[in-house]
């Protein structure tokens, strides 16, 4: 391997993200300890921050004065903490907000899997299960806490998927949209809000949409969306004239993903219409968004066998389960809606 003399070109930044999971870790303490929300109205002595948080006065400022060496928050000489531009996104009430985003990346099960990325890329196994023992749909079953905090960061994504997909596909001409592993059903509320002629069917298992009641009555959406425990390994719901699958195929094999499918397509009727909504990879990175990758690095540690796909392999796992070539819509967000119907 010969060596070739660049200079110094590019090796700051890749420098930085070399440390970058310390940045990770400081993103994560300070929206757990919610300090954009304290100083939202203004800058704040870090003595009274450290005592409205619960912090140590020193500490906290060289956690702060660290942040604000990368833009986030802004620290005077007499320790003076205000918000920035930069900072104003960890507010819980941000729009979108990263407040969820920055706790969930660093949970104990994510960090400590993502310690053992090595295992994965020298064996071809999720690290998550030679971490634990157990896949991360078992872990959080007993891990409420990181199940909950996983349900309120899909529910507040920051790149806003919900309402881009809703943006870009009209959901108006069907009678009942059936949402496949909807989770808390914060996609389904979305269509719904903005369709008020369309009724819901919210389809996951009995764990997972133990706290669905509670938002769609908040919501109002009690009286048009019906809920529906299972597994849809097993069997899906018939009747639907739209059948959504939001990040649900990311997360298995093909195998599995073909079995999710064929189950879809005996539930079907012949004019229905089933709705993948993922990332769409580019076989050539640096055509779109370099979050997708990450994503996929994500799979690739989490669940055994789960990846991103390209449309080439959306085509492939929809012909092998009888479904017809996919559409491909764009959003103003990092995810496509990939639409079929049976073949």
């Amino acid at each position: 391997m010969s060596h070739q003399d660049t200079g110094d070109e590019g090796l700051a930044d890749v420098a930085l993200l070399v440390r970058a999971f310390q940045l990770s870790k400081m993103l994560q303490v300070a929206a757990a300890l919610d300090l954009a929300d304290w100083v939202a109205d203004g800058p704040q002595p870090v003595a009274r921050l450290a005592s409205d948080c619960g912090a140590d006065p020193s500490m906290l400022l060289r956690l702060c004065r660290a942040l604000a060496a990368f833009g986030i928050f802004k620290v005077t000489s007499d320790g003076q903490v205000s918000q920035t531009t930069r900072s104003a996104w960890l507010r819980k009430d941000a729009k979108p907000t990263l407040y969820y985003a920055a706790q969930f990346w660093t949970t104990p099960g994510n960090w400590q899997a993502w310690a053992n990325l090595e295992h994965t890329i020298r064996t071809g196994r999720s690290s998550f299960q030679e971490t634990f023992g157990i896949g991360q749909f078992e872990y959080n079953v007993t891990h409420p806490d990181e199940a909950s905090l996983f349900d309120l960061f899909m529910q507040h994504s920051p790149d806003d998927r919900h309402a881009a997909v809703v943006e870009a596909y009209d959901f108006s001409d069907a009678g009942l949209v059936v949402d496949l592993g909807g989770g808390n059903g914060a996609l389904l509320a979305t269509i719904l809000r903005a369709c008020p002629d369309v009724k819901g069917l919210l389809f996951d298992q009995e764990a997972v949409v133990a706290s669905a009641p509670e938002i769609l009555r908040r919501l109002g959406l009690s009286e048009r969306c019906r809920i529906e425990a299972g597994n849809f390994f097993e069997a899906v719901p018939k009747g639907g004239d739209i059948y959504t699958l939001s990040q649900i195929l990311h997360d298995w094999n093909d195998e599995r993903c073909l079995s999710i499918l064929s189950n879809c397509r005996e539930a079907m009727g012949p004019d229905a219409r089933l709705l993948v909504i993922e990332r769409v990879l580019d076989e050539e990175p640096g055509l779109t968004n370099p979050m997708s990758y990450l994503a996929d690095m994500q799979m690739m540690v989490i669940h055994e066998g789960a990846k991103e796909r390209t449309e080439a392999q959306f085509a492939t796992l929809f012909a092998q389960s009888g479904f017809g070539a996919p559409r491909v819509l764009p959003t103003r967000s990092p995810f496509y809606i990939v639409e079929t119907r049976r073949a």
